[in-house]
């Protein structure tokens, strides 16, 4: 009895050892099986930090289908628009001035007196409605163009607004191109305007003959002639929609009013057709409108081919004596009109360095 009692404490004690170690053996119906360790990977050595090429804004092109089919460059888009829309058309927008083919204003067809540059009132410019400035604080690469390495020089060098949006950024080269937001102005008339906003202003000041457009810079705020309030209305409610520009609540009350007062009239209906078979995009609020004024016929729903543009004759290069020669430089230049001359009849963009259509600055201003 004694020697067997040994035995069976210890077959009992194995046993006990051997149900504990079992109760701490996981449930296999309970657990997921362990995932394999992975290797560490060798530690990179840390690198100088680079410029990264900043998220585009939510302004995109994808949020807003398809961009127009706009020109590469401002001069192609300013060609354009005199070549392919204007041709048959020379009037000054604002002021209903005659212009002739070398883009220069004939200001006794208009009664303007000009407030100032008479040089510049005697040419044409292309007018943005909607201002770059002001459609480009929408966009990073004009507010913090140092962001963007390729607007960065070796020198450290930053361009600037909209030559470092012209870039780097389709949506703003898209806008800015646009012949929707394109019109042809006397010159002094474009620079007076500059960038202010659209609005009514009190009284009837009148600063160019009969032209009735008022500027006042105190408030830089720009009044149009009556005339036109419905086109710039539309044209501003189609780069809000097109490119996502957002527009105050003032502004689109302001704009409904003046779309509603001037409804779209012959000239500006076949406009926006020409400018649609070229860009593959109209713009709706002159179509819709148009549509329910009656002023459409039944295609102003569709696009029209552009009837093509009369092909310039070979004098066109001559005028008042000035030829496209060798001269590539400002200083090369002996007035602003053979400057002028350069620029629009031989192509000479160099000549416009800050792309507001007024070339060396120096013999322009």
């Amino acid at each position: 009895m004694n020697r067997i009692r040994p035995f069976r404490f210890g077959v009992i004690g194995l046993a006990l050892a051997i149900f504990i170690v079992g109760c701490d053996k996981p449930d296999p119906q309970s657990t997921q099986p362990e995932q394999p360790t992975q290797p560490v990977q060798p530690e990179q050595p840390t690198q100088p930090a680079q410029p990264t090429q900043p998220k585009p804004d939510s302004t995109a092109a994808a949020e807003h289908g398809t961009l127009p089919k706009t020109a590469g460059s401002f001069n192609t888009a300013k060609k354009w628009l005199y070549e392919k829309v204007y041709y048959d058309h020379r009037l000054t927008f604002y002021c209903g001035c005659q212009y002739s083919e070398g883009h220069q204003v004939e200001l006794s067809s208009c009664g303007v007196t000009p407030r100032k540059n008479a040089d510049r009132a005697q040419r044409i410019e292309a007018e943005h409605v909607f201002p770059a400035s002001q459609f480009g604080n929408f966009r990073q690469c004009w507010r913090e163009p140092g962001k963007f390495p390729d607007c960065v020089n070796k020198k450290g060098k930053i361009l600037l607004g909209r030559k470092c949006c012209e870039k780097v950024d389709l949506v703003f080269e898209a806008a800015h191109n646009d012949l929707h937001n394109l019109f042809p102005t006397v010159g002094e008339v474009n620079g007076d305007r500059s960038n202010f906003n659209w609005g009514m202003i009190p009284g009837e000041k009148r600063s160019y003959g009969e032209c009735n457009i008022e500027v006042d810079p105190s408030i830089r705020r720009a009044e149009p002639p009556e005339s036109v309030m419905g086109d710039i209305a539309r044209t501003m409610f189609y780069m809000s929609d097109t490119y996502g520009f957002r527009l105050s609540r003032q502004d689109q009350q302001l704009y409904t009013a003046w779309n509603r007062m001037d409804p779209p009239d012959a000239w500006e209906i076949e406009r926006n057709r020409r400018i649609a078979a070229i860009q593959g995009l109209g713009n709706k609020f002159i179509e819709g409108n148009a549509v329910v004024s009656g002023k459409a016929d039944e295609s102003a729903g569709t696009i029209q081919p552009v009837k093509p543009a009369p092909q310039p004759e070979p004098k066109s290069q001559v005028q008042k004596g000035l030829v496209c020669g060798n001269k590539t430089k400002c200083g090369e230049m002996k007035s602003c009109e053979e400057a002028t001359f350069y620029l629009n009849q031989c192509g000479l963009s160099r000549l416009d360095q800050n792309g507001d259509d007024v070339p060396c600055e120096s013999l322009c201003r």
